[in-house]
């Protein structure tokens, strides 16, 4: 029963993930003019099979190898969905994680809270 309980401790946790990964990939998308599919239905979907692709990966084949192949199965989705090509999916990854960032820092500041450690 215990790993029952982790299990949708885990799931939950990557629902909320997915949840914030929608919105800054959906933002990121916009600072590309040329990006396809850019409604949020679409970048949901987007986000729901990239969070499948890490849970899986991090299910089964834990470690640097599993996320650096996840990484890349997510760069090729990205690029293949939206048509951004592959340097424009590794580029709103990035976008999306500094967002992500910076908004967790300025949230943590506004109600002194830790939403993110960086050191």
């Amino acid at each position: 029963m215990a790993d029952l309980g982790a299990i949708i401790i885990e799931l939950v946790l990557y629902l909320i993930a997915l949840l914030i990964i929608a919105i800054f990939m959906k933002i990121a998308l916009g600072f590309f003019s040329n990006s396809k599919h850019t409604e949020f239905g679409q970048v949901f979907l987007t986000s729901f099979l990239m969070m499948l692709i890490l849970f899986l990966f991090d299910f089964f084949l834990p470690g640097l190898l599993g996320l650096i192949i996840a990484l890349i199965l997510i760069w090729l989705l990205i690029s293949g969905r939206h048509h951004t090509g592959f340097l424009g999916a590794i580029l709103i990854t990035i976008i999306a994680i500094v967002l992500y960032i910076v908004v967790a820092i300025i949230i943590g500041l506004l109600f002194g809270i830790t939403l993110i450690a960086l050191f």
